[in-house]
Parts: structure tokens; C-alpha cells; sequence
């Protein structure tokens, strides 16, 4: 699993991956702006945008999931608005940096400096992606070029003069990057996740996930080469690990809407750090979980599949080939998207 640990607090790797792009865009923004600008004028924008888009995109599962955050309020923490959010948040933070930069004399400034630290940022993102996030390495490396072409194109005029410069190159990169995109998903990404049918055993994409057997709280002996044809989210979790909790219903939920279409939870309790079995039992009952749910005693199966942090989840297509991994907890979204 991606994670990275800083003291108390653990991050996945794709976290980190937006965080350092923000860092890269604002920092290609301040060296776009710098002599740029009338002396003694700043410009703190990129910090209020920021923040409202973060808010609003958090803030959004109240408006698509309205009933579920009125039953349980504490989906307002471990949950957001998933894409749909995402594209609100832009919308809205866009219209809010329109009005408020509107009146400014410095405005074809800014319009450029947005453009070219938003490519910057998303280039960045694109080459950690092959670094660290295990993404296909031909689509990402072929995006990230076309951004860094685009951002040295654009780079090469003055602010002022190269506002209708970069306007053209960004909203060419955005119909390129659509066009490359829907290329690539139908022919090299679509036959390499085939392709990636290995018999190397491992927890990274594309490789054999690791078979283990471990017991039930009824005794019985489950192996994860037992759901074999079948697509499984292998889900590491405990009964202490507050958006476990939050969680669990939801997978309750789509497991039900979902053991009927070849899909199986295989539900891994991190027992070794459990008061007891019997708070387990209970946890069990309190959600009425009907998955499959088994005891990793000694943590072992926890260490080779890497789980730093609770929940985590592996999502294995039916020839038990890891396709995503993903840490922290699960909406419905996510959760439907992982199975496709």
C-alpha cells in the first residue's frame, strides 16, 4: 500500500502526490507574477481558491449524499463529494476567481499565471504518478511531455503579451490531453491491464496478489484462492478504527447490491490488535455484515500486503490479479467504480 508515514499522521501516496502539485503550481505561479507586477503589488488569491475549492469539494457529500450524512454525520469526515464534488468545486472556485480578479488592471496577468502554474502543477502530478501511484507509465510519461512542452511554450512570452499565447496553448493541452485519453483507455491501457496477467506474485498492480488462509470466528478455514473467478476487495480493517466504522455499512450495503454480480468483500480483521474475538462477534452483529470475515491473528497477512493504516483495501479482478489499491475508507462511489 502507498502510504507514508509522518509521525502520528499517515498519508497515501496519492495525497501527497496532489499536495506537492499544489507546492509546484504555487511556486511556478510566484516566479510567473515576480516582476510581473506593479511594485508593492502581492497577490494571495491562489491561497483563498485553495481553500474554497477544498471546502466546497469536502463539503459536498452533504448535497449528493444527504441522507446517508443525516444518519451518520461522521461521513462528513472520512468521506467528500468524489468527482462530482471535484467538479463543483472548480466551477465555483473558478467563478469566484473571475469576480473577484475582474476589475483588476492586472488581470491578463493573472489569467496567465493560472493557466501556466495549473499545467505546471498537473505535470507534476503526472510524473509522480509514474514514480509513485503505479500508473501507466506510457499514458502518464506521454501527458507529462506534452505539459512540460506546453508550459516552456508558454513561458517564453511576457505575461502581458503571452496571455492569449498561453489561453490557446492551455485550452489545446485540455482537448489534446481529452482526445490522448480516450485513445489510450480503449487500445494500451485497456490490453495492458490485460496483459498484466502475472504469474509474479506480489501487491503491486498487475501482480498475483499473495494467497493466505486464515479462520472465520465460526472456525472455518477461508483461503483467498477460494473466490478465484470471482471479483474481490480484499478490505484490512479493526473495530477501534473510527472511519472503519463508517465504512463497514456502506460495504455492508453494496455487497448485497452486489454478491449476485460475481463480487465478493473478503473482510480481514486485524485481530492481533483487537481487545478480543467477542468484540468482533459484536461488531459483526451490531452491522449485520454477511461478507466473508476473517481473523488475521498474528498480523501476518497485514504485513505482507504492507497495510500501515486502517481500512485499506485491494480490489482483485477474477483471475486474483491486483488491479487498485486504495487507503482510507470507501464511499458507494468508489466502490462502484472499483469493480468495473
Amino acid at each position: 500500500m502507498n502510504t507514508w508515514t509522518l509521525g502520528p499522521l499517515v498519508m497515501s501516496g496519492q495525497v501527497l502526490a496532489v499536495i506537492a502539485a499544489v507546492i509546484a503550481a504555487y511556486a511556478v505561479m510566484k516566479l510567473r507574477l515576480r516582476g510581473a507586477l506593479p511594485a508593492g503589488t502581492g497577490y494571495d488569491r491562489p491561497f483563498e481558491a485553495i481553500l474554497l475549492w477544498f471546502l466546497i469539494w469536502k463539503l459536498s457529500v452533504i448535497l449528493f449524499q444527504a441522507q446517508s450524512v443525516w444518519s451518520d454525520p461522521m461521513r462528513l469526515i472520512y468521506f467528500s463529494g468524489g468527482v462530482r464534488g471535484a467538479w463543483l468545486a472548480t466551477v465555483l472556485t473558478v467563478c469566484y476567481v473571475g469576480y473577484k480578479d475582474r476589475s483588476s488592471p492586472n488581470l491578463a496577468v493573472y489569467i496567465d499565471s493560472w493557466l501556466i502554474s495549473i499545467l505546471s502543477g498537473y505535470t507534476v502530478y503526472r510524473i509522480l504518478d509514474i514514480a509513485f501511484l503505479e500508473g501507466n507509465v506510457t499514458t502518464n510519461a506521454i501527458i507529462a511531455l506534452l505539459g512540460i512542452g506546453a508550459v516552456v511554450i508558454g513561458w517564453m512570452r511576457e505575461p502581458q503579451a503571452g496571455r492569449r499565447r498561453m489561453q490557446t496553448l492551455f485550452f489545446s493541452f485540455v482537448l489534446v490531453h481529452a482526445l490522448f485519453s480516450a485513445v489510450a483507455a480503449n487500445t494500451w491501457d485497456k490490453s495492458g491491464l490485460q496483459s498484466q496477467a502475472s504469474d509474479e506474485i506480489g501487491i503491486g498492480i498487475g501482480q498475483t496478489a499473495p494467497d493466505f488462509e486464515l479462520m472465520t470466528l465460526e472456525g472455518e478455514k477461508v483461503k483467498l484462492s477460494d473466490f478465484r473467478g470471482k471479483k474481490v476487495l480484499i478490505n484490512f480493517w479493526a473495530t477501534w478504527c473510527p472511519p472503519c466504522r463508517v465504512e463497514m455499512p456502506v460495504m455492508q450495503t453494496f455487497y448485497s447490491e452486489n454478491r449476485d454480480n460475481n463480487v465478493v468483500i473478503l473482510s480481514v480483521d486485524a485481530t492481533h490488535t483487537e481487545v478480543s474475538r467477542v468484540v468482533v462477534e459484536s461488531f459483526r452483529k451490531h452491522w449485520g455484515l454477511t461478507f466473508p470475515l476473517v481473523l488475521d491473528s498474528d498480523g501476518q497477512v497485514g504485513k505482507t500486503y504492507q497495510v500501515s493504516a486502517y481500512p485499506a483495501t485491494y480490489v482483485l479482478d477474477e483471475q486474483g490479479i491486483i488491479r487498485k489499491k486504495h487507503q482510507g475508507a470507501m464511499d458507494e462511489e468508489m466502490l462502484r467504480k472499483a469493480v468495473r
